[in-house]
């Protein structure tokens, strides 16, 4: 009846699969549970996740080498063998005990997709974890009355059911090798394909707070993705009229003061990441370092940073 898959790197996974693996069970209903280790270089917590080989119903398996997200969440689908696939990111905990059963009678039905959402603990975490945060709790911890006004534009791969035959006709973009914004591709792919995302109030904890340096990196990452589609992807102006920060660009471009904005990061970065550090990370500002950090990318002179 279901298929549960947990791409997993550099993470214990053992908990969040006993938590799984006692909802399914207590539910009554056929599943599995496939975990996916995209090349985790920690020997400690790959050992560790070992362990879940022994357990029923649940299946691990690796790859020799690092492959990405899409192609691992790509990988796993096509190992599924039920009809409904339940995504979710390793660095995640059920809110409550009720996770898998709010998903069930979901997979009564074809041509679904349902996210249940995305919650952090209230408790800080360290400061040097604070701009994750802040922004995760401030930007993602959203009702789902609020995601149903823009269902396609606030997909997440986080936390999200599909249907096996729905998910084959779209699969995950590959073109995006590192982190940032494959959630995005689907989600307009979806929409493409008039297929509405319905979202419910069944969160999941994301614990896997990233470091600032770390957030920054994938910051960057994201940004460079979206390069990668201004470049690549075949309707441009889908993008611009789905992607908030692309609306922006696209306003500077046709201002013709993409290089003010290119200038305005390279005097900028160091000042805006030293906020981003501190204990009051401003989220205006990220929002001014994403912007103009695609803005140098993009700008025909472009201007070593």
């Amino acid at each position: 009846m279901l298929s549960i898959l947990i791409p997993i790197y550099n993470y214990d996974a053992r908990e969040l699969v006993r938590t799984l693996h006692k909802q399914a069970s207590q539910a009554n209903i056929e599943f599995e549970i496939l975990l996916l280790d995209d090349a985790s270089e920690n020997t400690d917590l790959r050992a560790n996740n070992q362990i879940l080989k022994n357990t029923p119903n649940v299946t691990l398996l690796e790859l020799p080498t690092k492959a990405g997200r899409s192609v691992a969440r790509n990988f796993l689908a096509g190992q599924a063998k039920y009809r409904h696939l339940l995504f979710l990111d390793c660095d995640s905990e059920p809110v409550d005990d009720l996770y898998i059963q709010r998903y069930i009678p979901f997979c009564e039905k074809e041509n679904i997709v349902v996210c249940g959402g995305t919650a952090y603990k209230k408790e800080k975490p360290p400061k040097n974890c604070y701009l994750r945060w802040v922004y995760g709790t401030k930007c993602e911890t959203t009702k789902a009355a609020e995601r149903n006004l823009r269902p396609n534009s606030r997909f997440s791969t986080f936390n999200f059911l599909i249907s096996k035959d729905l998910f084959w006709s779209i699969r995950f973009n590959e073109l995006l090798k590192n982190y940032g914004h494959e959630d995005t591709l689907f989600g307009l792919e979806l929409k493409k394909r008039n297929i509405a995302i319905t979202h419910i109030d069944n969160p999941l904890y994301h614990l896997g707070i990233d470091t600032n340096e770390e957030y920054l990196q994938k910051t960057r990452q994201g940004v460079e993705n979206l390069k990668i589609l201004l470049e690549q992807y075949p309707d441009k102006q889908m993008l611009i009229d789905n992607i908030r920060l692309l609306k922006y660009y696209h306003k500077l471009e046709i201002t013709h003061t993409l290089f003010l904005a290119a200038l305005f990061f390279y005097i900028f970065k160091s000042p805006m990441e030293s906020n981003f550090k501190g204990k009051h990370p401003s989220l205006t500002l990220f929002n001014l370092y994403k912007i103009s950090y695609l803005s140098g990318l993009n700008f025909k002179k472009k201007i070593e940073i």
